[in-house]
This record gives C-alpha cells, sequence and structure tokens, in this order.
C-alpha cells in the first residue's frame, strides 16, 4: 500500500474547479437577469393591460349595446372635425376616462328620395389619436383608429 503526503499542496486550488466555478457563478447570473426581465416584461404587459381595458370597458358600453337615440345631431353637413372638443363628453370606467362623441348625420337626399341615417361615435384619450366606429342606419359598418391633426 502507497501512502501519498498531500500537506505539502495545502491551499492550492486546481484549475478545473476554479473554472467549474466561473462557469457555476456564470449560469446563475443569467439565470437572475432571465428572471429580472422576465418580471419586467409582466410588469410593463399588465399595465398596458390595465390600459387597454378602457377599451374594451368602453366598446361594451357603447359600440356592442348602442343607443343610437342618444346620438346627437351632426351641426355640420356631414360629421363634424373630430377638433371641435366642445363637442365631446367624458366617460369615466374605474379610475380611467376617454373623451367621447357620439353623432348621427342624416343624408341629402338621393334621386329617388332616400335619406340615410348615419351614425359615428369616436373616443380619446389624448384629442390626437381617435377610436372611431361608424354605423348606417343600425349597421355597423366600420371601425378603425383615427389621427387628428389641428
Amino acid at each position: 500500500m502507497t501512502y501519498i503526503d498531500l500537506s505539502g499542496q495545502r491551499g492550492w486550488v486546481s484549475l478545473p474547479i476554479i473554472a467549474l466555478l466561473f462557469a457555476l457563478s456564470s449560469v446563475s447570473m443569467h439565470y437572475q437577469q432571465g428572471l429580472e426581465a422576465g418580471f419586467k416584461w409582466r410588469g410593463q404587459l399588465n399595465d398596458v393591460t390595465e390600459e387597454q381595458q378602457i377599451w374594451t370597458d368602453f366598446y361594451q358600453a357603447w359600440v356592442v349595446a348602442a343607443d343610437f337615440s342618444s346620438a346627437k345631431a351632426s351641426a355640420c353637413m356631414g360629421f363634424c372635425d373630430l377638433q371641435q372638443s366642445a363637442l365631446e363628453r367624458i366617460w369615466q370606467s374605474n379610475d380611467q376616462w376617454v373623451y367621447y362623441r357620439w353623432e348621427r348625420y342624416v343624408s341629402v337626399p338621393d334621386e329617388s328620395e332616400n335619406t340615410h341615417l348615419s351614425y359615428r361615435l369616436c373616443a380619446t384619450q389624448n384629442q390626437q389619436q381617435y377610436r372611431c366606429w361608424w354605423w348606417q342606419e343600425s349597421r355597423l359598418l366600420a371601425s378603425g383608429w383615427v389621427s387628428a391633426s389641428g
């Protein structure tokens, strides 16, 4: 039986052990950075979800359950300019609000003396970008975002 005295190598760490420790610390650091990025992303997603909730609520209250009798008659030929803020009303849900305008317009008679009743509902939070819905008679024709400049 051979006995080796290792007492002379006390305090010395081999290069492979140092490399292993470095690799473990690197993996741990990358894992922590991934967790941090995930938490940050989920926080931003929650902020966006909360901001979008007002539009979901508005859509349910005004578009799905459209009350055409509450639309104000347009004072303009066609629909009035979106920049006329005097026509806007405020709708609130939870701690968020939107300005909106709900207008109706009766077209001039065509060759057959027919007129068409059109509606436009537009909502905004910043008086720059409007979410609008258009109906003719009581059929939803279109919807989309409109930018106002002025």
